[in-house]
């Protein structure tokens, strides 16, 4: 039975949420709405001093929450699921307003955090038990105390509870600081959660970059969880290392799709289209370089062509529209850059515009860019935007060389009717997560984390609870 609605939420006044109370600031920030460029409500923007009470209240909340029993916080957070699926209509229109995404794509984000609560809490802590003649070797694992969760803008509804629900049902206590370009769904998500969980479980603090500095150096602080960029996460895990904090880093990526010859060509276009412009291609796992083989190579590309242009841009609520604006006007003239330098390079534009002025808002076209160099920015660097390369292959070999040729390995796929071999060939990508016959679709089911400068360390799934503890072994020996 789902719980009565304790109080109705004002989804229109936000706060941050320190040891179980609304808290506001003199100091106020606020967010764009990235469809028309106007300035959305305000948010308090968190001192130190809030911080340190945050981080303090969650200190003195873990004994009790740690001690708690799997089951009564599985409980709880099943509870808390249960009552945010009340206000899905409510976190979807704020969800519209902050991200500027489809209401179709931003409904699929905020139903998906009931789901990801309930797939965890069907989970259980692994453990292991070792015997011989002498002694009893058991290996457990204890929860780390509390956390830090740093939200990226893309998608703060469910990297929020990414972070949140191992985090809880591990035993940790949690302080989640959400990206300032959008604090709304994050701030109102954590409000909730204080009419289920006991106060100083989760907590919310906003600010700027600074706030989330203080985080990864304060003493109290046993693990920083961070979703963003590669540069950002270098920093997060040298300011961690000063007091050794466990970090999980999921980072950027430039993940590439392989197409090989056997495909059936009308299908798989329209799909690996939708792997690269999603979200406005704002998705760390969005696919970011296209090998087609030669001998489809302007057949493939042609239909991805005529499947971007059946892409509709436009506000949340336009009919038919499949695509946003870009988030923030920070990223849209990133994203810019790539435009201007392939226009400057000459490069042939399969579809789309080479420049890009809207009359307001931070709209772009999807754009993709016909067989650039190897050596060119489109190819060597994540636009997180919505402009891909597509590139021609002829050898097996020497195209997953070249798709390995990155440093980053967050995601990867590979298109074929055999798919055997697809999946040999997806085996030996250096990436966290490889997809045959699919976009990028990570899932709570696995582990999520990427390979050499992607990431560090992965969450998510059952593996992924361990990133949220330590190994505690017991060693018993026989009298």
């Amino acid at each position: 039975m789902s719980p009565s609605k304790v109080s109705t939420l004002d989804f229109q006044s936000f706060h941050n949420i320190v040891d179980g109370e609304k808290r506001s600031s003199k100091d106020i920030h606020h967010g764009i709405n990235p469809t028309t460029s106007e300035d959305l409500w305000g948010v308090p923007i968190a001192t130190e001093h809030d911080l340190n009470d945050a981080v303090a209240s969650a200190k003195a909340a873990f004994p009790s929450w740690s001690q708690t029993p799997i089951q009564k916080r599985k409980e709880l957070l099943l509870k808390f699921a249960d009552l945010f699926s009340q206000y899905v209509n409510e976190f979807t229109d704020l969800l519209c307003k902050e991200a500027g995404k489809p209401r179709k794509a931003a409904s699929i984000e905020v139903s998906g955090i009931a789901g990801f609560i309930q797939y965890h809490c069907g989970l259980d802590i692994p453990e292991e038990k070792f015997e011989d003649d002498e002694k009893t070797v058991y290996t457990e694992y204890m929860p780390l105390g509390v956390c830090a969760g740093i939200i990226p803008w893309n998608f703060p509804l469910i990297l929020s509870i990414g972070k949140i629900a191992p985090a809880l049902l591990t035993g940790n206590t949690i302080v989640v600081k959400p990206s300032p370009f959008t604090p709304y769904t994050g701030l109102k998500l954590v409000e909730l959660a204080q009419e289920v969980f006991p106060k100083g479980v989760v907590q919310a603090v906003g600010g700027n970059n600074e706030l989330g500095a203080l985080l990864t150096l304060h003493p109290d602080v046993a693990k920083i969880s961070f979703t963003g960029s590669i540069a950002t996460g270098k920093k997060v895990m040298e300011a961690s290392a000063k007091t050794l904090k466990r970090v999980t880093l999921e980072l950027g990526g430039n993940d590439a799709s392989i197409i090989l010859p056997d495909v059936d060509i009308k299908k798989v276009a329209p799909e690996v289209v939708q792997g690269a412009f999603q979200n406005s291609g704002q998705v760390c796992v969005a696919t970011k370089r296209i090998y087609i083989h030669e001998s489809i190579y302007n057949e493939f590309l042609q239909e991805m062509v005529k499947a971007t242009k059946a892409m509709k841009v436009g506000s949340s609520d336009e009919e038919g529209v499949a695509l946003g604006p870009i988030q923030n006007p920070m990223q849209f003239e990133k994203v810019k850059e790539f435009f201007a330098d392939s226009k400057a390079k000459g490069y042939k534009f399969a579809v789309g515009e080479p420049d890009v002025a809207p009359p307001k808002g931070f709209f772009v076209q999807p754009t993709i860019i016909d067989n650039p160099p190897n050596d060119s920015r489109i190819i060597q660097e994540e636009p997180f935007g919505p402009i891909v390369p597509t590139q021609p292959w002829s050898d097996e070999e020497e195209v997953i060389a070249r798709a390995n040729n990155t440093n980053t390995g967050l995601g990867a796929c590979v298109w074929g009717k055999d798919v055997e071999h697809a999946a040999k060939i997806a085996r030996r990508l250096e990436a966290g997560s490889v997809f045959v016959n699919s976009w990028e679709k990570p899932t709570p089911q696995a582990i999520f984390g990427g390979h050499k400068e992607s990431g560090i360390g992965g969450e998510w799934g059952k593996t992924g609870l361990l990133a949220f503890m330590n190994a505690h072994v017991i060693h018993v020996y026989k009298n």
